[in-house]
This record gives structure tokens, C-alpha cells and sequence, in this order.
């Protein structure tokens, strides 16, 4: 720590491993993972056992299949309380939702996707949520994490766009880049949160191992 005598809450957050049917622009779309993306997962999990057990109190999920599944199956395996949080679910992409890129050039052509890509904060997803809202309701949900923690290590399983929204509230980067961190299926990225005397600091040992 950082802080003499100050309390701590450590946050890992999980991105979930490959779906059923591969790389799409699935958001809302509830695909279970596949064998490979369990095997992803458990594997970037398990490296973090101590003699057979997780440093973890709690484990806190989206309610989408690719991460709930494997969050219960966690808890149950290890006997940790599993909580499913509403607003962890991944960005809604409206008419691009279960498409590939290539889908969505072909449909529509290549404008709307890029500008996206390069300024989500002005062009939304057709039919989709703006990243105002999306930004709005992960700054609840880390608020809530921060006030209440359900244990001084918590495990976040949740996806790309959700790990990258989480992860501005304590980077503060603009709306424009809240998309930046390209992290790969099952990337695990560690924050830690220090209540002091002096008030509240958060850090962020790691993204994306």
C-alpha cells in the first residue's frame, strides 16, 4: 500500500473468454463461451491460486451467459459468493448487435464503424446505447463496488467494452477514448483501491496480463 494504515479493496477485472461463434460484434447477444473460452478463462484464473486456493472474497458478474456461467461455476467450486450485477452487461449495439465487421461494412458501408471506433462519445451504434449511458451506469456500478465492497478482493467478470469503462472511472481518460485498451479475451487487469487519512486514492497495478 501506499498509504500508511490505510484500508484496501482489490478489484481484478476479467474480460470473458471467446464465445460460440467466434469474433462478432455480439454485445447484448447472450452466446455461451465456447471450450476454448473456458479453457481461457479457467487457465487465466487458475494461475492465481495459492495452494489450491483464490486470493478472492467475492466474485461480481454481468448477467450475460459468457460471464455469469463461469462465475457461478467459480463460486461454486471455491465457495465464494457470487453476486450478478444488472449493469455489468456489455454495451448494446443495436443494429450491429451478433454481426461481424464485415457484415456491417457490407450492409451499410465503412462510415458509421469507423467514426465509432474513432469517437464513440459522438456516433453510437444504430439502434444502440450512447456512451453517455454506458458510461453513466458503470460509474454507479464502480461506485457501489468502492463504497460496499463485498470483500477486500474482488473478481469483476465482465466484457471488453465494460472492463474499458470500468477501468475510466480511475484512469479519467475522455468519453472519445473510453475504448482504448484493445484487451484480449480473458485479459485480467488489477486495481486497488486505498481509503487514508488524506481521503481516497485508486491505483491500477495492471492491465490486461
Amino acid at each position: 500500500m501506499r498509504f500508511p494504515d490505510a484500508e484496501s479493496t482489490t478489484i481484478d477485472l476479467l474480460r470473458h473468454g471467446e464465445p460460440v461463434g467466434g469474433r462478432m460484434l455480439r454485445g447484448s447477444t447472450d452466446h455461451p463461451l465456447s471450450e476454448t473460452g473456458w479453457q481461457q478463462v479457467t487457465d487465466a484464473v487458475m494461475r492465481h491460486t495459492v495452494e489450491g486456493h483464490l486470493p478472492y472474497d467475492a466474485i461480481v458478474t454481468s448477467p450475460l451467459t459468457r460471464c455469469r456461467e463461469f462465475a457461478l461455476w467459480l463460486g461454486e467450486e471455491f465457495d465464494l459468493p457470487v453476486q450478478v450485477e444488472d449493469d455489468l452487461a456489455e454495451l448494446h449495439l443495436g443494429q450491429w448487435e451478433g454481426k461481424t465487421h464485415a457484415q456491417v461494412f457490407a450492409e451499410e458501408g465503412t462510415e458509421r464503424m469507423s467514426a465509432f471506433w474513432y469517437d464513440p462519445a459522438a456516433v453510437s451504434p444504430p439502434g444502440g446505447e450512447t456512451i453517455q449511458a454506458f458510461d453513466a451506469r458503470l460509474a454507479e456500478v464502480w461506485r457501489q463496488l468502492l463504497i460496499n465492497p463485498p470483500g477486500q478482493h474482488v473478481l469483476v467478470v465482465a466484457h471488453l467494452f465494460v472492463c474499458n469503462g470500468l477501468l475510466r472511472q480511475v484512469i479519467g481518460q475522455p468519453l472519445s477514448r473510453i475504448l482504448a485498451m484493445d484487451l484480449p479475451y480473458a485479459a485480467l487487469s488489477r486495481v486497488r483501491h486505498e481509503r487514508h487519512l488524506l481521503g481516497e486514492t485508486t491505483f491500477v497495478e495492471w492491465i490486461g496480463r
